[in-house]
């Protein structure tokens, strides 16, 4: 009895697990330093305004594009929090380790701030191509006096660099180091500015 149970039993199993769904992963955005090198002294408050995002990237599921006319939603590849939070944050925690503010706050309660970064994301995603798949990030940075609203710098790019390989694993260290590289150049924009006046 037991021995006819077994090969049916088995062939559910078996069955089962053709048809269970991946796990979900869950990928943040760390902007890590790429270089020893601190920012030009600014030596002024910084306040980071939220973060605006167009809204087919208001989503906590990450896009892929599979052409220049076809995204898609992963079903089980989701970022930690939604992309403007994520690069918010990531944003704050860069500067502050680079130094070229006095204060850098989330909160414009906080800090007294003299500066503050608005910026915009345009597109956050992978490509996936037949043979190599790219990480994409498009944004607009600017800094503006916060008291006047004048805008003191600004510096647009929309950047894409191929993953290490094509699993979406790779895609949130490519777009960190996007935002790395062109937040470092948006901030030496501003050190421009000001060393002009």
């Amino acid at each position: 009895m037991m021995r006819k149970l077994a090969l049916p039993l088995a062939a559910v199993l078996l069955l089962a697990g053709c048809f269970s769904t991946p796990s979900k992963r869950y990928f943040q955005i760390v902007a890590m330093d790429t270089g020893a090198e601190f920012h030009p002294k600014i030596g002024q408050a910084l306040y980071v305004e939220p973060v605006r995002i167009d809204p087919l990237y208001d989503d906590f599921r990450v896009i892929y594009r599979v052409s220049p006319y076809e995204i898609k939603y992963y079903s089980s590849v989701f970022w930690a929090s939604k992309p403007d939070g994520l690069v918010r944050e990531a944003m704050r925690d860069y500067l502050v380790r680079k130094e070229g503010f006095s204060r850098i706050t989330l909160d414009v309660l906080l800090g007294d701030p003299v500066i503050a970064l608005r910026s915009n994301i345009r597109l956050i995603e992978e490509i996936d191509n037949p043979t190599v798949w790219f990480g994409r990030l498009a944004m607009d940075l600017e800094f503006i006096d916060f008291k006047s609203g004048a805008v003191l710098a600004q510096h647009s790019f929309d950047k894409r660099l191929p993953l290490a390989g094509r699993k979406s694993q790779f895609l949130p260290t490519v777009v960190s180091g996007i935002l790395v590289e062109e937040l470092d150049i948006a901030v030496r924009k501003l050190a421009d500015a000001r060393a002009a006046k």
